[in-house]
């Protein structure tokens, strides 16, 4: 009985130390852009650059979100990849070896 209790015990606290994850850690390939425009307002770097580099990007395949922003004298656009897009890009550089 006490073989048992003991067993029981060890048993239960290596359980409670045993580390798992229910949902793995895992984040979406993201690239940020930032492009200075030194002395224009929010206006026009958003005129002059924000829009145009949106335009570009707005045309590339697996783009799941762009997020842009103009403060003065920058412009910050950030792009949310699909996740199938970074296993197109591996199985492209595999081929290319």
């Amino acid at each position: 009985m006490v073989l048992f209790i003991t067993l029981t015990f060890l048993g239960l606290n290596s359980y409670q130390k045993l580390g798992y994850e229910l949902m793995p850690k895992f984040s979406a390939p993201i690239i940020t852009i930032s492009a200075i425009y030194p002395g224009a307002s929010p206006n026009e770097v958003e005129n002059s650059v924000t829009k145009e580099i949106e335009n570009a990007i707005s045309s590339l395949e697996n783009v799941d979100k762009i997020t842009a922003s103009s403060y003065e004298s920058l412009s910050v656009i950030v792009i949310e990849l699909r996740s199938e897009a970074m296993l197109i890009w591996r199985c492209k550089m595999l081929s290319e070896k």
